[in-house]
């Protein structure tokens, strides 16, 4: 049996625990977006630089084996071992196409959906929390009320054990 009290009760923990769902999976803001594309872009400048270019000096060498007219065997080598030189090339040399296509396509998946900031999620949810705790409190208090009544009521399947066992205060 149920009570228009703890229907109630139950109908406010539903709405919180929506809320705090919805911002916990909500999308990153569209400058944090931004920021991790630059910081992917600036990562590829990194490798390309650490990779290719601190070597280039061998190209300077009249005599250097790997200075010879038409073999550079770092570049060789970089090709056949780490593929991903090659993409961090592209990126590099084009990192204003890079970032506006990236960015397009990422932000054509938001479709509408949430953003928040991802340093602000804790703020946000930390008082639906504790709203949600205060919420259980007062379900289980309705809870053990009907049962000292003779009521066997069911309790939510999720319902907090520590609530449940008189643990939190």
């Amino acid at each position: 049996m149920k009570t228009a009290k703890l229907e109630k009760l139950r109908e406010q923990i539903s709405v919180i625990e929506l809320e705090i769902a919805s911002i916990e999976q909500a999308r990153l803001t569209t400058p944090e977006i931004e920021a991790r594309v630059d910081a992917f872009i600036q990562e590829m400048k990194d490798e390309v630089e650490s990779e290719i270019l601190d070597s280039a000096g061998v190209l300077t060498y009249d005599r250097h084996p790997e200075s010879a007219p038409g073999s550079w065997a770092p570049a060789r080598s970089w090709v056949r071992t780490r593929p991903y030189i090659g993409f961090a090339m592209a990126v590099t040399l084009n990192p204003q196409a890079f970032r506006a296509m990236v960015l397009e396509a990422a932000l054509k998946t938001l479709k509408g959906e949430r953003q928040e900031h991802a340093i602000a999620r804790g703020e946000l949810v930390a008082p639906l929390q504790a709203k949600r705790r205060s919420l259980a409190l007062d379900e289980e208090a309705e809870i053990t009320r009907l049962e000292e009544c003779g009521i066997d009521v069911l309790r939510r399947a999720d319902a907090d054990p520590a609530v449940v066992l008189g643990l939190a205060a």
